[in-house]
């Protein structure tokens, strides 16, 4: 599923919205339509464990089921550095 996000870019710090689709993938590539520099955004910092407690009381019965995510309203983006 696509969802609309708002980048900040790092090069221009103008704000930017973008559909794009969050996969299991750590960066995202952007490129900023204003100064057109590409960029990466990192998704790992906003990645969460979804813990249900599926067996009863106690820290051991807590199994993780996998991930969401918890993006802010702005999401930041870094220089993507070219490969020498």
């Amino acid at each position: 599923m696509k969802k609309r996000f708002t980048f900040k870019c790092w090069n221009c710090g103008k704000t930017y919205a973008l559909l794009r689709e969050i996969t299991e993938a750590q960066e995202l590539i952007v490129a900023c339509p204003f100064c057109e520099k590409e960029a990466i955004v990192k998704l790992e910092p906003f990645k969460k464990k979804v813990i249900s407690n599926l067996r009863g009381e106690g820290n051991d019965a807590d199994e993780a089921l996998g991930f969401e995510y918890e993006f802010p309203e702005e999401l930041p983006t870094e220089e993507r550095k070219k490969a020498e």
